[in-house]
C-alpha cells in the first residue's frame, strides 16, 4: 500500500468531489419530490455550502498531486485528445454550475421553476463529472485501470456518498421530515441502493480481475493479496453507508443515521480508492 499514498492528492480528490457532486443529485431529488416553505428552502440553500465545501477540499486536494500547482492551466491543453483534461474541463463546467446555483439561491434569486431548471442542471453535470473521472483512469498503459468498471464505480461513489451527504444538508436544515412523507424517501433508497451496487460491484470486480493479470516484474495475484485487509475494510464501511442512508430515509434517527451514512462513505470511498492505486499494474512488461 505504500505505492498507494504517493497517490493521497488524488485519492482525497476522487474521494471527496465526486461525493459532494453527488449531493446536488440528492438535493435536486429534494426539490423535485417536496414543496418546501420559503423558510425551509434558505435553510437549506444555507446547508448546501457543505457539499460544496466538500466538492471544493477534493479539487484544492487535486492541486497537490502537480510537480508545480502553478501549471496547472496546462492540463486544459489537452482538451479533446487527454482524458484527464477532459476530466478537468466537465470537473470545472460543473464547479461553476454548482457556485452559479448557490450563489443565486443564497441571494434569493431562484423562483420554483428557475431552482428545478438549474438544480437539474446541476445533478446532470455532476453524474457526467463522477463518470469523466473514472474514464480519466482508463489508459492503455495500464491494464489493471483500463476497464469501463472504473467509471461504473465512480458514479457509484458519487450516488452513494452523495446521498447520505445530501439527506445530511436537508435534516440540517430542518427539512427532512417534510421531504420523508413524500415520493423523497422512495427516489433516495433507489438512488442508494443502485449507488451501492455499482460501487461495490464495480470496485470488487474491477479489483478481482487484477488478479489475473501479471507482468515481467509483478504478479497481480500478489497485489491483490496484499490489498486483502483493505478491500474488506472498504466494502463494509461502503455497505455501512448504504444502511445508514437507508436508516435515515425510513425516518430513523434521520440525522444522526444520514451523518453517519456519510462518514462511512468518505471512508469507504477513500480506502477504495487508495486500493484502486495499489493494484497498479502497466502492461508495458507485459509476457
Amino acid at each position: 500500500m505504500e505505492a498507494a499514498f504517493a497517490e493521497l492528492p488524488l485519492a482525497l480528490f476522487t474521494t471527496l468531489a465526486p461525493m459532494g457532486a453527488g449531493a446536488f443529485i440528492a438535493l435536486a431529488l429534494a426539490f423535485f419530490t417536496t414543496t418546501f416553505t420559503d423558510d425551509q428552502v434558505k435553510k437549506i440553500d444555507r446547508m448546501t455550502l457543505i457539499p460544496l465545501v466538500v466538492v471544493l477540499v477534493g479539487f484544492a486536494a487535486s492541486f497537490f498531486h502537480l510537480a508545480s500547482p502553478l501549471h496547472a492551466a496546462g492540463v486544459f491543453a489537452g482538451i479533446g485528445s487527454s482524458p484527464l483534461s477532459n476530466e478537468i474541463l466537465v470537473g470545472s463546467l460543473f464547479v461553476v454550475l454548482a457556485l452559479v446555483y448557490v450563489i443565486l439561491a443564497l441571494a434569493g434569486k431562484l423562483s420554483g421553476a428557475a431552482r428545478k431548471g438549474l438544480v437539474a442542471v446541476v445533478a446532470v453535470a455532476a453524474a457526467v463529472f463522477a463518470c469523466f473521472t473514472g474514464m480519466a483512469y482508463m489508459m492503455e498503459t495500464i491494464a489493471s485501470w483500463n476497464s469501463p468498471l472504473v467509471v461504473v464505480q465512480l458514479l457509484g461513489f458519487a450516488l452513494l456518498g452523495g446521498m447520505p451527504l445530501g439527506t445530511l444538508v436537508l435534516g440540517l436544515a430542518g427539512a427532512l421530515p417534510d421531504a420523508l412523507k413524500g415520493s423523497f424517501k422512495t427516489a433516495g433508497i433507489v438512488v442508494a441502493a443502485a449507488g451501492a451496487v455499482l460501487a461495490i460491484g464495480g470496485f470488487c470486480v474491477q479489483v478481482m480481475g487484477v488478479g489475473g493479470m501479471e507482468n515481467a516484474l509483478v504478479s497481480g495475484a500478489d497485489l491483490v493479496a496484499d490489498v486483502t485487509i483493505y478491500l474488506a475494510v472498504a466494502v463494509a464501511s461502503l455497505v455501512l453507508a448504504a444502511a445508514g442512508t437507508v436508516a435515515a430515509l425510513l425516518g430513523k434517527s434521520p440525522v444522526a443515521m444520514a451523518g453517519f451514512g456519510a462518514v462511512m462513505a468518505v471512508i469507504g470511498i477513500f480506502v477504495a480508492r487508495l486500493v484502486f492505486y495499489a493494484v497498479q499494474l502497466s502492461v508495458g512488461l507485459s509476457f
